[in-house]
């Protein structure tokens, strides 16, 4: 006989099963929808992440488990009355079971107070559907990917200090409705390179991946784009995700830099979060 998953909070105990669950999710989606395999990571980043938000938001740290162990994991973040979904994955095995359904059930009650909700969407029909159902407003994303060209970076950006934090919670409040704090040190801890560029705005990378970008205006949030773009050595790729129209400076920066534009998820919003723009929010803490 089967065992029906089991929903219970997530314990640190967790950490290691959901990072598999999330890691063959993922793979089983770029396999489904004919996309490459994404490279290898260590998963001491991941660890930081998972552990962060369990720390933060246990309430809304849920997994789901059957006798083969965990069935799935969803993680919910909480920041000055801004709700994100930092992680709805099911195992391969269990998917289209009504165990994502569950989930998410659990996650958006953890933001039930919220002035405003964010979700980065995979391409997933499924989970643009669910969202969709939800009330999320959904805002299709580019991804730009490729070896950078003929990329100069902007002289005024420097590395991120402690001080900065009050830079960036402003910029933060301003275009997505709330100061990520120490967050930004979660993904310094999780290998990111933290970048200012002083009174405008910040960004955080980690070997070419732009993690997040958050700008007074259009030229700055270019500017820190750019900067990311020209740290990457000979041979490396940038990967930069949840470019929606509305953030045309990114796609100009792409374009010249000749990245490669894709249609990829979408970035689905509900709610009073900002602006939005300019701003290339990431995964992880939204």
């Amino acid at each position: 006989m089967v065992a029906v998953p089991v929903l219970r909070p997530m314990t640190e105990d967790d950490v290691p099963g959901a990072h598999e669950v999330m890691v063959a999710a993922f793979a089983e989606l770029e396999q489904r929808l004919h996309q490459p395999p994404s490279p290898p990571r260590d998963p001491a980043g991941g660890y930081v992440r998972l552990l962060r938000i369990l720390g933060t938001d246990p309430g809304g740290s849920w997994v789901a488990e059957d006798g083969a162990g965990l069935a799935g994991a969803a993680l919910a973040i909480m920041r000055e009355g801004v709700w994100g979904l930092s992680l709805l994955v099911v195992r391969p095995d269990l998917q289209s079971a009504g165990i994502g359904r569950a989930l998410l059930a659990r996650a958006l009650a953890y933001g039930d107070r919220a002035a405003g909700a964010i979700i980065l969407a995979s391409p997933d029909p499924r989970a643009l559907r669910s969202y969709a159902r939800a009330g999320f407003a959904l805002h299709p994303s580019l991804s730009a990917t490729g070896a950078p060209q003929h990329v100069v970076g902007c002289a005024d950006v420097r590395p991120f200090e402690p001080d900065d934090h009050e830079l960036a919670a402003s910029v933060d409040r301003a275009v997505r409705g709330a100061a990520h704090g120490a967050d930004l040190d979660a993904l310094a801890e999780g290998g990111c390179e933290l970048l200012v560029l002083p009174g405008r705005g910040y960004a955080a990378h980690r070997d070419g991946a732009v993690k997040t970008i958050a700008a007074r205006d259009d030229e700055a949030a270019g500017a820190l784009l750019r900067s990311v773009l020209a740290r990457i050595p000979p041979g490396g790729a940038a990967e930069v995700d949840w470019i929606t129209g509305s953030q045309q400076w990114a796609i100009d920066v792409a374009v010249a830099a000749r990245l490669d534009l894709r249609p990829a998820g979408a970035v689905a919003l509900r709610g009073d979060v900002g602006s939005f723009r300019p701003y290339l929010p990431g995964g992880a803490y939204l």
